[in-house]
């Protein structure tokens, strides 16, 4: 197994204070992957120089948007109303995730089905690219082999050996937890202290999967 690298390598764009817009989905109300989290941290604590991540922060990265300085607040009103008018049309599936992977720089949760993802990524992509333009969006970290869906777990502060993360993998969950997922959100996103935080959220309500 590849180790992992230090994930927060400095990156001179995140100067202190700075936020950056972007599309989230977050799970604050997720009480089944919090405990499957929580399971998975503890595990993973016999692995120097891991952060996990706490349970209010974490998410499934979308799409980066814009840096706050580089956009109008009006511009950023006009994006997340037509992308809440596009989401309010379309159901989100429930989404699995697991088990726990390592992710370069993170041990992260794949999650399925990747097709949605993608295309709900594609439409508040294609959206931004119209409304704010393709030269001013900012690509999130992803991973190696491009945008795979995850939700992280704990970060890498350092190198990591393959065989140290092995050992800590061993001891997390096979299985899959499942997620409803009822909103997509805009967040003011924050780099700082070797976290990702953000305190402006906008839920923008996916429509409501219907029963026969």
């Amino acid at each position: 197994m590849k180790g992992l690298h230090d994930h927060w390598v400095e990156m001179p764009e995140w100067q202190p204070g700075r936020e950056l817009w972007a599309f989230y989905l977050t799970f604050a109300d997720a009480h089944a992957l919090h405990a499957r989290v929580a399971r998975d941290q503890a595990a993973l604590t016999r692995v120097h120089h891991l952060d996990p991540i706490p349970r209010p922060r974490l998410h499934l990265s979308v799409q980066g948007i814009a840096f706050r300085d580089l956009v109008h607040d009006a511009e950023i009103e006009r994006l997340a109303d037509v992308v809440r008018e596009a989401v309010s049309r379309r159901p989100l599936p429930r989404l699995l995730a697991g088990p726990a992977a390592n992710d370069y720089d993170a041990v992260s949760l794949p999650v399925q089905p990747a097709a949605e993802i993608v295309a709900l990524r594609d439409l508040v992509r294609l959206t931004a690219y119209d409304l704010i333009g393709p030269e001013r969006i900012y690509q999130l970290p992803e991973s190696e082999s491009g945008f795979v869906p995850h939700v992280s777990i704990a970060y890498s502060s350092a190198e990591i050996s393959g065989e140290e993360l092995a050992a800590g993998l061993e001891h997390t969950s096979p299985e899959t937890t499942e997620i409803d997922v009822r909103h997509l959100s805009l967040v003011a996103l924050r780099r700082a202290n070797r976290a990702w935080s953000w305190q402006r959220e906008v839920r923008l309500p996916f429509a409501q999967a219907t029963t026969v």
